[in-house]
């Protein structure tokens, strides 16, 4: 089989989703039929099948769902899958009852790694294995090409209750992580500390991969996100954060360089995902600075600069198993909003290890 051509575009996706999707090919499942309650059928076919018009429907109501469920405004996101439709250049499967659209998944490639987007389905389409169905279908076709040697998947943004047993049946390594929020009504107090933050700058964003990948190595999340891999990736994640809104829009405002006597020792990356919602993208400590309070300082910085430009609400996610970074965040306020999981597969004979 030659080799496989990848279309990358990093506008408004999710900062875990930097994508590129293979075109031309068919996908290796035809239309398959389920049947519902009462014997209606939804049938199963290949997303590249479908326009944006088709699809638009569904879209607008995912954006509607995540805005009331994450405080997250979805539309730039939808927008681009709109436009992958359009250039026939995402990979993945839809559920239709009748013409309507109510449900549907993807994947895109990146770097030899395949990453599942949104698995989403209507109201009125949840809770009877649908969707379930569909993620098995998009995960059996992510696995069949030599080329993806490795997926991934954050499930933020999934309406499926089973997925996690699916996961498991295909063979994936998962840990749970939580999607946090706090409000910003009350005031914000930052502790003294000895370190010099400032705003950050352009010429800032190779430092600061280097802290976040220096701050991830041999962890869990590095084992399950190949984002954390290697300064590298780092640096393309930084990018996509800063420049090319990947996670909302960036907020210079709230986002810090903190520096020792060495160099850089830390770094907060915000942004705005809808008009009151503030997020933290990314909080690190450099190794040889952890557990000095810089991680407090670098979080209520950005927390007191959300409250400044007027937010209701800030939001972050953790991997649970994280203590020490859980604790700071339920002590600063944060409470669970969606519980979800970062699930990871590698080709065999590869593993992925996980620390102890």
């Amino acid at each position: 089989m030659g080799r496989r051509r990848e279309t990358r575009t990093t506008d408004a996706w999710p900062a875990w989703s930097s994508w590129g999707c293979c075109r031309g090919r068919t996908p290796a499942c035809a239309v398959s039929w389920t049947r519902r309650e009462g014997g209606a059928g939804v049938r199963t076919r290949p997303l590249a099948e479908i326009s944006s018009r088709d699809l638009r429907p569904l879209l607008d109501e995912e954006s509607e769902h995540w805005g009331q469920a994450l405080l997250w405004d979805y539309t730039d996101v939808s927008s681009a899958v709109a436009s992958g439709l359009e250039r026939r250049a995402l990979t993945g499967f839809v559920l239709q009852d009748g013409l309507r659209c109510v449900g549907y998944c993807y994947y895109m490639l990146d770097a030899g790694r395949a990453i599942v987007g949104s698995l989403f389905a209507a109201a009125g389409f949840r809770g009877q294995g649908l969707e379930e169905s569909l993620l098995d279908a998009v995960l059996a076709e992510a696995q069949s090409h030599r080329g993806n040697d490795r997926v991934e998947c954050q499930t933020l943004f999934s309406t499926a209750a089973e997925a996690d047993g699916r996961f498991a049946r295909a063979g994936f390594l998962s840990r749970v992580r939580h999607y946090l929020v706090r409000p910003l009504a009350g005031p914000v107090t930052v502790p003294e500390h000895r370190w010099k933050l400032r705003a950050l700058r352009r010429e800032d964003l190779a430092p600061a991969a280097l802290v976040i990948h220096a701050s991830h190595r041999g962890s869990l999340d590095a084992a399950l996100n190949l984002t954390y891999a290697t300064p590298g990736y780092c640096r393309g994640f930084v990018e996509t954060l800063v420049l090319r809104a990947g996670c909302g829009r960036f907020d210079p405002e709230a986002s810090f360089l903190a520096e020792g006597p060495t160099g850089p020792a830390g770094v907060v990356l915000s942004s705005h995902l809808s008009r009151t919602n503030g997020h933290i993208c990314q909080v690190s400590v450099a190794p040889d600075t952890q557990g000095s309070g810089l991680g407090e300082v670098l979080m209520t910085s950005a927390l007191a600069a959300f409250a400044s430009e007027g937010l209701a609400t800030a939001s972050l996610s953790v991997t649970f198993d994280n203590r020490r970074a859980y604790r700071l965040y339920q002590r600063l306020g944060f409470r669970l909003r969606k519980e979800f999981a970062a699930h990871a597969w590698v080709r065999p004979p590869a593993r992925i290890e996980l620390p102890a």
